[in-house]
């Protein structure tokens, strides 16, 4: 070893490798939803459903997802419609099992007539027992969050962005919590967003 080296691995100057993910689950939703935007800004929408096949996940019929995801859906859906009611809607669902666990994914695409468009990508582990250390989260993503909320024992991180024209958030809604009863959301939930053509 040089004596620059040495130096640089004494005092901790030697970037770090990136820090492995929390769990299967965080490294299988990042192969699916990482790549929301192409390097031209445009949607890459078509590519997630190829991308969640090749790291493990299923596509399955609304009709044969969970009930709560279902709702989930339904009511963003009729949420979107409202806003934009000339608008067109598009979204495939997806299955995964990571420590015993159902864990769905929902990918969802909204086009308005005026052309502007948004992508979604949003895995649920609604029956996870526990977010991740925080500390081990932010080295996953490699940086702090750009925003952090907290509703009770419930908490939402937010990376704006993740990569370039990508947004990432990552919510924990415990067991018995408001939200849950508001809007059938808890345990783990990771959503990667884009938009563009404005």
């Amino acid at each position: 070893m040089s004596a620059l080296a040495a130096l640089i691995a004494t005092f901790g100057l030697a970037q770090a490798a990136p820090a492995p993910a929390p769990s299967p689950l965080f490294a299988a939703f990042k192969a699916a939803c990482f790549n929301l935007k192409s390097a031209d800004g445009k949607s890459a929408f078509d590519t997630i459903a190829p991308a969640a096949k090749a790291a493990g996940w299923t596509e399955v019929a609304e009709a044969d997802a969970d009930p709560r995801i279902a709702r989930i859906t339904a009511m963003g859906r009729k949420a979107v419609q409202a806003e934009e009611p000339d608008g067109t809607q598009a979204g495939q669902m997806f299955r995964h099992s990571f420590d015993g666990r159902t864990v769905w994914l929902v990918t969802s695409r909204f086009v308005a007539k005026e052309g502007y468009w948004g992508d979604g990508c949003r895995a649920y582990d609604l029956d996870a027992p526990a977010a991740p250390p925080r500390e081990v989260i932010d080295g996953w993503v490699g940086k702090a969050p750009t925003g952090v909320q907290a509703n009770g024992t419930a908490t939402k991180r937010l990376w704006e962005p993740w990569q370039t024209g990508v947004s990432l958030e990552i919510t924990y809604v415990p067991r018995g919590h408001p939200l849950g009863s508001s809007y059938g959301i808890q345990g783990l939930v990771l959503v990667s967003q884009s938009i563009g053509g404005f």
